[in-house]
């Protein structure tokens, strides 16, 4: 095998790319940009390059507060000289006593064997050298006068604050459509670890129609970002995370439809969180801010342990009624029935126990479904473990190019894995057309096999939500394709696009086949229960006559 020489990025690569963010932004989203922001611009384009180089550089670091002595870049002339011309443009500020409210991240730049050196003894509790460097800086907090501590440190070296952070956030945000991602993704993109699909950029659109959609996702945002600081890092106990949102006096009212996703998921968190603590009252609050699921079902569990009966079931009879899924769907009908004494056992529970049933030895336990595998290859079947993968790979390599349609105003930087409405009601009312147009190529097989083999070998390795690249992935599609109906693959594609997020799911676990036979199969061993997005589906095949079941596992002893 020939070896490929390693990837080598431009000297200034980091500055190549933090400009490319800034004309991009500025050419799909000038009209969404504040003052502050298109000022930001204005003056970092006016910086010698050296300058524009040290300044993306820190910006790309964690944290706000950097040693000089410490920083070292070739392609820099002198880090000093630039530094200054950067504090005399307030690009960045040396360490003043102003930064006092920053203590903590000041203290973090260093080791904590310089800390200790530095932090004076006599004002430090007992044992404190012992301390990890997270507590140390924690007790320095507590004790020492953060003004004093800073002067010292000033002193003693050229500390730099970073400044614009607040605009350099924002236009990332402007960029990417998120609070997480960062200038890495260049990075990954350039060096080829992850291929994204190639999108015309002049048809790429502004994730924002206006500063408001703007302003209240970017807050929502970070809101949620302080809340998983609070929960994953600090710890906080789930009635003072509920105060804490309480106190910032946040309602949907206030909040844009395209910020509400992230306001549905706050909720949802906050409110699991409170059950699992046990503070139902509470929880039940949360989950009143939300109709997205599960918020429904875990109300009427909570207002039926609360002793709300009635409004447990009245809004039981709603999901019943219009169910957001099929988790919904089940658990309503289930719950009602039991409640009302109509029936005591799940849905799910009773198309377990009606299933037929194999018996193979103990020795596959590690793995049934494997087991399975070769029960039936012992029978003359081939077969394979697909469970969503076959299905989610059928629908990525046939509509790929109608997924990725630029036309869709869904497309609005170059490393989208995904259009921004992939999981929303418009990716189908807005390609409808398209793919039932799409769906027509099912009843000629050369065209098909034409259309799925040229995304197989021109989109190979690129990212997309629905693909898993595996040499086994076209064979098991055109194998499905030569044993279903093309009447019956429409209908399951169909079905998926109504919804990609709930309808990707709960697909059997195996395929089988052998000559015009077939068989998708759920494996059950016997501690498992059927979900209701398995129930769901194979309930859906069922009605399209295609041929699926649940296969009961026993062992023999």
């Amino acid at each position: 095998m020939r070896n490929v020489p390693p990837i080598e990025l431009p000297e200034k690569y980091y500055l190549d790319n933090f400009e490319a963010l800034l004309r991009f932004v500025r050419d799909k989203s000038g009209y969404l940009l504040s003052r502050k922001e298109k000022n930001f611009i204005r003056k970092f384009n006016a910086l010698p390059e050296d300058a524009r180089c040290l300044f993306v550089r820190l910006t790309n670091r964690k944290g706000s507060f950097f040693r000089l002595e410490k920083l070292s870049y070739a392609e820099i002339n002198s880090i000093s000289e630039t530094a200054s011309l950067l504090c005399e443009q307030r690009f960045l500020s040396r360490l003043a006593p102003r930064h006092q409210n920053e203590f903590a991240d000041v203290l973090s730049i260093f080791p904590k064997v310089e800390l200790l050196s530095y932090l004076p003894k006599d004002e430090m509790p007992r044992g404190y050298r012992s301390l990890k460097k997270p507590e140390l800086i924690a007790s320095a907090q507590a004790e020492l006068h953060p003004k004093k501590i800073i002067n010292t440190l000033r002193h003693l070296e050229d500390i730099v604050r970073v400044n614009y952070e607040a605009e350099v956030s924002m236009l990332r945000f402007l960029y990417f459509g998120d609070i997480h991602s960062d200038m890495t993704q260049f990075v990954v993109r350039d060096l080829g670890i992850i291929k994204h699909e190639l999108f015309d950029e002049d048809k790429l659109q502004a994730a924002f129609k206006n500063r408001k959609e703007v302003e209240d996702t970017y807050l929502l945002l970070q809101v949620y970002q302080d809340f998983r600081i609070l929960r994953d890092e600090l710890a906080a106990p789930a009635d003072d995370i509920y105060r804490w949102f309480q106190n910032r006096s946040l309602t949907r009212e206030q909040f844009c439809e395209l910020a509400l996703p992230t306001f549905d998921r706050l909720s949802l968190r906050i409110g699991k969180m409170l059950e699992q603590q046990s503070h139902p009252k509470f929880a039940l609050t949360m989950y009143q801010y939300t109709e997205k699921a599960p918020a429904r079902e875990r109300r009427v569990r909570l207002m039926y342990k609360l002793g709300l009966k009635d409004e447990s079931l009245e809004l039981c009879q709603q999901m019943m009624t219009d169910p957001q899924n099929a988790e919904e769907r089940f658990f309503a009908e289930d719950f009602y029935n039991r409640i009302t004494k109509k029936k005591r056992r799940k849905q799910a529970t009773d198309a377990l126990k009606d299933s037929p049933s194999v018996l193979l030895p103990i020795s596959t336990q590690g793995n049934v479904e494997l087991g399975v595998l070769e029960h039936y290859e012992s029978e003359g079947y081939e077969g394979c473990f697909v469970e969503n993968y076959l299905w989610r790979g059928f629908f990525g390599l046939l509509f790929w190019d109608i997924i990725y349609d630029e036309d869709c105003e869904a497309l609005h930087h170059p490393f989208q894995a995904r259009p921004a409405d992939f999981y929303t009601p418009d990716f189908l009312k807005k390609r409808e057309g398209k793919l039932m147009q799409r769906l027509e190529v099912l009843d000629k097989p050369r065209r098909f096999k034409k259309i799925i083999r040229h995304h197989y070998d021109t989109k190979m390795g690129i990212s997309n939500p629905m693909v898993g690249w595996h040499e086994s992935l076209l064979p098991l599609v055109e194998q499905c394709y030569r044993q279903l109906q093309a009447k019956q693959i429409s209908s399951v594609l169909l079905e998926m696009a109504k919804d990609l997020r709930e309808h990707t799911r709960g697909f059997p676990d195996l395929f089988v086949w052998k000559s015009k036979e077939y068989q998708f199969i759920e494996v059950k061993s016997p501690n498992d229960q059927l979900s209701a997005q398995q129930l769901y589906w194979l309930q859906f095949f069922r009605k399209q006559k295609i041929s699926a079941k649940v296969l009961k596992v026993k062992w023999q002893e």
